[in-house]
């Protein structure tokens, strides 16, 4: 075997050129894009899976400073900002399918694949 045919980059979640995150995410983001850089420059050929929010992580604890698993708080919660700007919330199975079919898709080859249906389009204050 010579050559990977595809690289699919195990960063699943936000599009770590774009984001712009605070500590202790924002160093995790930049290795990130370095191990981005690295594969581009070598001429690896690659798909980033820009996944967003798995929908089954965060939605049971409505994404909660601290809190990774079940029970959901029940008597307050905390709203980043005014809760109005969105982000989207995907279920785990489809983020599969979706990369699963891009894997032939000669479209994604070299490309970032952004996981966004827009009924997956949610602010804090909607949920």
């Amino acid at each position: 075997v010579c050559c990977p045919q595809r690289f699919f980059p195990s960063e699943f979640g936000n599009d770590v050129d774009r984001v712009h995150a605070v500590e202790p995410a924002k160093s995790a983001f930049e290795t990130k894009a370095n191990i981005r850089r690295a594969i581009e420059a070598e001429g690896i050929p690659y798909t980033y899976v820009a996944s967003n929010y798995f929908a089954g992580y965060f939605l049971p604890t409505l994404a909660q400073p601290g809190q990774f698993a079940p029970p959901p708080p029940k008597d307050k919660v905390f709203i980043y900002g005014d809760g109005n700007p969105k982000a989207v919330f995907n279920n785990e199975d489809d983020i599969g399918t979706f990369t699963i079919r891009a894997v032939d898709d000669p479209r994604t080859l070299n490309k970032i694949l952004y996981i966004k249906p827009p009924k997956n389009i949610y602010s804090f204050n909607e949920l």
